[in-house]
């Protein structure tokens, strides 16, 4: 493997990832493109080469340093190849993104250290039109784009660090953790469920909250039947990422997020969809105040530029974030992370069918993309029993959403 002279340092949100990354979370997720031909290789190929010549940082392998991981630059180029694994495994490559397809079905799978959602939404844009233009020909001229490498590359972490903010950490009680048994060899069956963006969206509207908000609230609302009432008197804590691009400028397709827990306890029986919603906005609000956002980026970075901290060795850094991880583990009961809408040139709309997104997860994981018309949400578990998932789109489809379902085949598993 020859190398280049480029490496860069961990961004703040990626540091956790490589000491906590495990056989059943690897920390991986998946972004899939469903088209109405199938594909040819030859030309993915070719516009995995092209987007990388604008996305040079995807070309780099994560090394272990003294003091801290880091990635470092390589001449490497991915090689494509049909899809053999289940969704959301161990990469079968040194570098961190993997490219592959499957007869109508392209997949990018991109290891977390690497990129979030939002940065990877942006690689697989120029991807996909990128392959549509060669495939297909088009004299489409659209750049998705405009950034340059060394934008694309910044880490927004330490650009935007103030460390005048003021660090507030409040304590919260440990949450109700899912149980359950395990589908053997930790394997994750990922339940797919598709529905108009229009119509869920109205239907958000009609209870005066937003999409992501909603699904939160069904969530909540899917447990309320599964929870004993010994169980209900813990409350529910579902982790939500914030794209940070959203309150400052940055055009990084690095990690550049940050997370709120929306806390919801079971203090009435049988709540109704709207009361429990009331309380999901005030927790929304909350995380998403600009002094809050603030806070929860000095607390992600004042421990790095903490200069005795800086000289710990990596090995016993690792064993302290193992254990932070754990610790912010126990007060979380699943994650829900809604990437937005997928925006391509017109001339790409008669050769898409639908994408989706999909992660890896240490218990249960909610996704949600949409394009066009459609929205799609993947539920990804670990667990035999899909009691949850069943009763979250039962509930969806008792609000006059027609919803398509989609699941992969996991032997022995219903």
């Amino acid at each position: 493997m020859s190398k280049t002279d480029k490496w860069y340092k961990l961004d703040n949100a990626a540091k956790i990832f490589p000491p906590t990354t495990t056989t059943y979370d690897p920390k991986i997720f998946r972004f899939s493109v469903l088209l109405k031909q199938d594909v040819n290789k030859e030309n993915l190929q070719k516009a995995v080469n092209l987007t990388l010549e604008d996305f040079p940082i995807f070309k780099s392998i994560l090394k272990k340093g003294l003091f801290w991981y880091y990635l470092e630059g390589t001449n490497t180029n991915p090689l494509i190849k049909e899809e053999t694994s289940s969704p959301c495994e161990k990469l079968n490559t040194p570098l961190l993104f993997e490219v592959t397809y499957f007869k109508n079905k392209i997949n990018l799978e991109v290891y977390h250290a690497l990129s979030d959602g939002a940065g990877c939404i942006t690689f697989f844009e120029n991807l996909i039109y990128n392959y549509l233009k060669i495939e297909h020909h088009l004299k489409d001229n659209t750049i998705l784009t405009k950034s340059s490498s060394y934008e694309k590359e910044t880490d927004s972490f330490s650009k935007y660090y103030n460390p005048k903010n003021k660090i507030k950490i409040a304590s919260k009680e440990k949450a109700y953790q899912l149980k359950g048994k395990w589908i053997s060899e930790g394997k994750l069956r990922i339940i797919t469920g598709s529905t108009n963006t229009q119509k869920l969206k109205d239907l958000a509207h009609k209870y005066h909250t937003t999409i992501t908000g909603l699904l939160i609230s069904l969530i909540i609302k899917s447990m309320e039947d599964i929870l004993s009432i010994k169980e209900k008197k813990k409350p529910i804590s579902i982790t939500v990422p914030i794209d940070l691009r959203k309150y400052f400028k940055s055009e990084t397709v690095r990690n550049f997020f940050n997370v709120t827990n929306v806390y919801y306890k079971f203090t009435k029986n049988n709540p109704s969809l709207e009361e429990i919603i009331i309380e999901v906005n005030k927790e929304l609000k909350k995380g998403l105040t600009e002094e809050a956002i603030e806070a929860n980026m000095s607390k992600l970075i004042w421990l790095e530029n903490f200069f005795i901290i800086r000289l710990i060795p990596l090995f016993i850094k690792n064993k302290v974030m193992k254990y932070t991880y754990k610790l912010t583990r126990k007060k979380q009961t699943l994650g829900l992370s809604n990437v937005g809408m997928i925006h391509l040139p017109e001339s790409c709309k008669p050769y898409i069918d639908k994408f989706m997104i999909m992660n890896s997860t240490d218990a249960l994981e909610v996704c949600v993309i949409s394009y066009e018309d459609e929205i799609c949400i993947s539920i990804s578990s670990h667990f035999m029993s899909s009691e949850l998932e069943k009763n979250f789109f039962r509930l969806l489809k008792s609000y006059h959403l027609d919803i398509t379902l989609y699941n992969n085949e996991i032997d022995g598993v219903d």
